[in-house]
C-alpha cells in the first residue's frame, strides 16, 4: 500500500509513520519524534537517573530510526520496540559505568593493596623477629613443647607420651607459653 505526505496526521499510526520513513519521509519522522521522544528521554531517565544521559539516548534511538528504519519490523509494535531500544541502550551505557567504576576502584586499589603490602611485609618482618626473639628467651622445655604442638602439630596427649611428662605439664606449659607471647600478638591481631 502507498503512502503519501499528504496522508500523514496526528493520527496516522506508529507503524505506518515507519514505513514512511523507510520511504525518507521527514514529516512523518517529526510526527514520530514529537510523539515519543518526551515519553522516551522520561523512560531513559528511569533507568540513568540524570537528564542529559537519558537525553543522549533517546537521541542515539532516533539516529538509528532514521539510518536504519528497515530494523523496525513493520509487523511488531512500534512503541514496545522503541521501549525495548531505549532499554538496552540505557543498560549498555550501565554496564559501561559500571565498568569504568571498577576499573577506576581496582586502579586505586591495587595502588593502595602495594602500599599495603609494602607496609605489611615490614610489620611481618619486625613480628618475625619478636617472635624469634621471644622464642629464644624461652627454656628448653618450652622451646620443646612449642615445636611439637605448634611446628609438628601433635596433640597434647601425644607431646605428653613423647617428652613423658603428664598432660596437664603439657597444657599449663602451653598456657604460660602463650601468655609470654600474648603482648606481641594482641599488638599485631588488626594488622594481619
Amino acid at each position: 500500500m502507498f503512502f503519501n505526505s499528504n496522508h500523514i496526521g496526528q493520527d496516522t499510526s506508529d507503524e505506518s509513520l515507519m514505513i514512511h520513513i523507510r520511504k525518507g519521509n521527514k514529516i512523518a519522522f517529526a510526527l514520530l519524534y514529537e510523539r515519543y521522544f518526551d515519553k522516551m528521554v522520561w523512560y531513559a531517565y528511569r533507568f540513568l537517573q540524570h537528564t542529559e544521559n537519558a537525553e543522549d539516548v533517546v537521541q542515539e534511538v532516533f539516529i538509528k530510526i532514521i539510518k536504519q528504519p528497515e530494523q523496525f519490523d513493520i509487523n511488531r509494535t512500534f512503541s514496545t520496540w522503541i521501549y525495548h531500544v531505549t532499554a538496552n541502550l540505557c543498560k549498555n551505557i550501565l554496564r559501561s559505568q559500571k565498568h569504568q567504576q571498577q576499573t577506576i576502584v581496582f586502579a586505586d586499589d591495587v595502588e593502595e593493596s602495594a602500599m599495603i603490602n609494602s607496609h605489611h611485609q615490614t610489620d611481618m618482618r619486625y613480628l618475625q623477629q619478636l617472635l624469634q626473639e621471644k622464642f629464644d628467651s624461652l627454656s628448653d622445655k618450652e622451646k620443646t613443647i612449642f615445636k611439637l604442638r605448634f611446628e609438628n602439630q601433635l596433640a597434647i596427649k601425644e607431646i605428653a607420651q613423647q617428652m613423658n611428662i603428664p598432660e596437664g605439664s603439657v597444657k599449663s606449659g602451653l598456657y604460660y607459653m602463650l601468655k609470654k607471647y600474648a603482648p606481641i600478638l594482641n599488638y599485631y591481631q588488626y594488622e594481619l
